[in-house]
């Protein structure tokens, strides 16, 4: 992890210091509260595992607990999205969307601009990271489109950005989201997102801007590589096509 993006985590951690830990969870009929308290009690915070925290993170709100419990793990939510997102509540879109749920521009700056800063770094991160490797810069960049975090501004700088991996990342996007899908029930996380800024991913995605940053790569990438960079180029114009007819 870069030393930026673990400072951008203590500040989370920082932030929502003064919410304490719940002594007792509201929770449907379905779900052991008891239980669920007792495994998200078992260690401090900073070492709740995923196993332990996923769980929960996946229920939050929905069918467990309050906004202000939400609050007081949330850090270790968003350390865990940075580490290691293997659960469905620590997938960037998921915390995205249970932000949106619990009002978080109602929050105090403190707070908002600690949530700010998080997503932007680790979608920093991630468009740096080989694709083979884990890293998926859709996730944080379908998570800063559901909260509005200054998106163009973020398309932008992936677009800018002149490492390898970052086109990879990008050619990853475009072969395998599912944003385009014409059934919402099928776009996944994409159906989190307004329809008007899915709207100007898609535009972004297909034109021109990215056509050359594709092809200006297709001449230094690794010849590993080199079947990603032809695979979004034959993507991006068949999407194309269909636009047309």
């Amino acid at each position: 992890m870069q030393p930026e993006l673990q400072r951008l985590i203590d500040d989370c951690y920082a932030a929502f210091a003064s919410y304490p830990r719940p002594r007792k969870l509201h929770a449907s009929p379905l779900r052991d509260s008891v239980a669920i308290l007792e495994t998200l009690t078992s260690a401090p915070l900073r070492e709740l595992t995923g196993e332990q925290i996923g769980p929960y993170a996946g229920w939050a709100m929905t069918t467990v607990g309050d906004v202000a419990d939400y609050k007081h793990f949330l850090p270790r939510i968003l350390e865990q999205a940075v580490r290691e997102s293997l659960w469905t509540g620590t997938d960037p879109p998921i915390v995205a969307n249970r932000l949106k749920m619990a009002k978080w521009q109602d929050w105090p700056d403190a707070e908002r601009g600690a949530i700010r800063a998080l997503f932007a770094g680790a979608f920093s991160q991630a468009i740096e990271g080989h694709p083979d490797d884990g890293d998926d810069a859709e996730d944080w960049i379908c998570g800063i489109a559901i909260l509005d975090l200054s998106l163009s501004a973020t398309l932008d700088a992936w677009l800018a950005a002149p490492s390898m991996n970052a086109a990879l990342q990008l050619a990853t996007f475009l072969t395998r989201s599912c944003m385009f899908e014409a059934d919402p029930v099928e776009r996944a996380y994409w159906s989190y997102v307004d329809a008007p800024t899915a709207h100007l991913v898609r535009r972004w995605l297909l034109s021109d801007r990215i056509l050359q940053r594709l092809s200006s790569a297709r001449g230094w990438t690794m010849p590993s590589d080199q079947w990603l960079i032809d695979k979004a180029l034959a993507t991006q114009a068949a999407r194309r096509l269909e636009r047309l007819q």
